[in-house]
């Protein structure tokens, strides 16, 4: 029934019908780029519902269906996906709509209810306008988001709409801000899943853009990727690399960190970065880069890389002697 010959509103309607849901809120690309150009392709359509107990009935009905629903999460809200091969695939997300997003390209949404049957289309940040331009503003006070979320849906956004990613461009004072942040969030265990899920959405944005070269290349010009990645960093500055057939030819994530950990002039510290990787939830992550990844994390490591590990924990073990 999704597919992308069938109009947004008709699957929406549908949906509701299945689950039963009274008012529900389209938004992401699904929402803005249907919106824009009615035969946009469609992966996935987000859909919020506001009410928490309309939220799991609707869960469960879609259950009944036969639909692959994953286990729910609570990041800032409650939220899972849930699959089914005839109706498509569907983010649900439990949440006041008004909240989502921190750029003005999220805030877009369509709201569907029994006053609104065919949608009725919100647009209070000007979302429309700023796509036709380029132009990626940060709508939410940034200083209370944090850093690798603004950085992840930078990348996420750059990638898929093929912003202007120049240090001096339409998005100069979004990329200076992100940068701020960056430099005021020293990396610790507390932002640690926040750089795992940058790192992922990162490397999907590369293969979602229509040129990879050009979004790789832009993105290290932005330089944004030094702070948690120093190693992917350098290789967004090598043209050898970024311009590599292999690199615009790559399909999957897999390919991709494959292909960056043969270019890489550091291994050992770009093992040490995509390791991340593997303490991504199994059902968003691809099960043959998770292979890969723990298969060069347990691979005998050089005396370099051993001893970067090790220091830190003796450098632990010296400082609690001190303190007995």
């Amino acid at each position: 029934m999704t597919n992308n010959a069938t109009d947004t509103s008709s699957i929406i309607k549908q949906f509701m019908k299945i689950t039963g849901a009274s008012e529900v809120f389209l938004y992401g690309g699904a929402a803005i780029d249907r919106y824009l150009d009615h035969n946009a392709k469609i992966m996935d359509y987000d859909i919020a519902i506001s009410d928490t107990a309309e939220y799991t009935r609707a869960i469960n009905k879609l259950r009944l269906l036969g639909f692959d629903v994953a286990k729910p999460r609570i990041a800032h809200n409650l939220s899972t996906v849930a699959k089914h091969k005839d109706y498509g695939t569907f983010d649900l997300a439990c949440m006041n709509i008004e909240q989502n997003g921190i750029y003005n390209l999220e805030k877009f949404y369509i709201q569907y209810s029994a006053k609104y049957p065919e949608g009725r289309a919100v647009d209070r940040y000007h979302t429309v306008r700023a796509m036709r331009e380029g132009r990626l503003e940060i709508v939410n006070n940034p200083d209370k988001e944090p850093a690798y979320h603004l950085l992840r849906r930078f990348s996420v956004l750059a990638g898929k709409y093929n912003l202007s990613l120049a240090r001096n461009g339409i998005n100069r004072p979004t990329i200076d801000t992100i940068e701020r942040r960056l430099t005021e969030t020293p990396l610790s265990k507390e932002n640690e899943h926040d750089r795992v899920r940058c790192l992922s959405r990162f490397l999907g944005a590369v293969l979602r853009a229509k040129d990879h070269s050009a979004y790789l290349e832009g993105m290290g010009q932005t330089g944004l990727m030094r702070f948690a990645f120093p190693q992917i960093q350098e290789l967004l500055t090598d043209k050898k690399f970024t311009r590599s057939k292999e690199v615009q030819n790559s399909k999957t994530k897999f390919d991709l960190v494959s292909l960056m950990l043969d270019n890489t002039h550091n291994q050992d510290g770009l093992i040490d970065e995509i390791a991340l990787l593997s303490k991504r939830e199994p059902d968003r992550e691809e099960p043959r880069l998770i292979k890969k990844i723990n298969t060069v994390i347990n691979a005998p490591a050089s005396k370099t890389r051993i001893e970067r590990l090790l220091n830190p924990v003796f450098a632990h073990i010296i400082n609690k002697g001190k303190t007995i």
